[in-house]
């Protein structure tokens, strides 16, 4: 079986149209063509059962639908590349997307960033390309980034990162936690609160407190911002849904740093992906 939408004809479309007329969910004739009477009625399923609401018969809205086993789910989604990008996706693309990145960047950091997608279960398109447009929202290169000195974090003839060592709602006690949890890794990343939450969320308690330079480590790096993503998976993906990217971005970052770059790769890598 596969996953169904508009433009979609056939007995599996009959399936989906007796299943959602007996949930109550009108699409009209079971006519076996999807169109505008069926999207509409799969969005409105989607939206009763919480799933992010596209109007697409995929993993989850078919697992709700109760229309295929486990199996034929996975199967489903081993031959679709909406929902199996990563796993074909060649160094060779991604140096379109980052085409001032050293190759052996490439091939040593992007293996690691896959292996850490794939954990969290980010293999459609979507994923993949938000993940790879916030790490160039950060860095050209392919690699964690690690803050610079600048006039908004530090002040005129004071210690690097002064500015944050007391900001209140990043958590900072005072000197030297403005340095020590100043941004790094793949994303916009500062300050003790968010070290210690993504510390947790990833599954390594404290340790980013105590050794925060960790977070510069492709392997940390990559963990932390496939989790980001993960977290708010359904939340990214309905802003994209509205093309609303501003939005997008800030579930993953607190600010609007970096934006323009991840706008610009977000745009570039969907027409080569997409």
């Amino acid at each position: 079986m596969r996953f169904l939408s508009t433009g979609a004809q056939g007995a599996n479309v009959v399936q989906l149209q007796q299943m959602l007329n007996t949930l109550r969910f009108p699409c009209g004739r079971e006519d076996g063509i999807f169109g505008p009477a069926t999207e509409a009625a799969v969005i409105a399923f989607q939206k009763s059962h919480n799933i992010l609401y596209d109007g697409i018969v995929g993993p989850e809205t078919m697992t709700s639908l109760d229309m295929a086993s486990d199996k034929e789910i996975h199967d489903a989604k081993e031959v679709d590349p909406t929902y199996n990008m990563l796993k074909s996706i060649t160094g060779e693309q991604v140096s379109q997307i980052f085409p001032l990145a050293p190759i052996r960047s490439i091939e040593a950091h992007f293996p690691i960033i896959k292996e850490a997608l794939l954990f969290w279960q980010l293999t459609d398109i979507k994923s993949v390309v938000v993940a790879l447009s916030t790490i160039a929202s950060v860095s050209n290169s392919l690699s964690p980034h690690e803050e610079q000195i600048t006039r908004f974090n530090t002040s005129p003839g004071g210690l690097p990162f002064d500015l944050y060592d007391y900001r209140r709602d990043m958590g900072n006690e005072g000197a030297p936690d403005g340095e020590r949890f100043k941004s790094r890794g793949f994303c916009v990343l500062r300050g003790r609160f968010q070290y210690q939450r993504l510390g947790q969320l990833i599954g390594i308690g404290d340790q980013l407190i105590d050794q925060p330079d960790q977070v510069s480590k492709v392997s940390i790096a990559s963990k932390i911002l496939a989790c980001l993503i993960e977290n708010q998976e359904k939340n990214i993906k309905s802003a994209l849904l509205y093309h609303n990217l501003q939005s997008a971005y800030l579930h993953i970052n607190h600010d609007m740093e970096g934006f323009d770059r991840f706008r610009a790769t977000y745009r570039k890598a969907m027409l080569l992906f997409g």
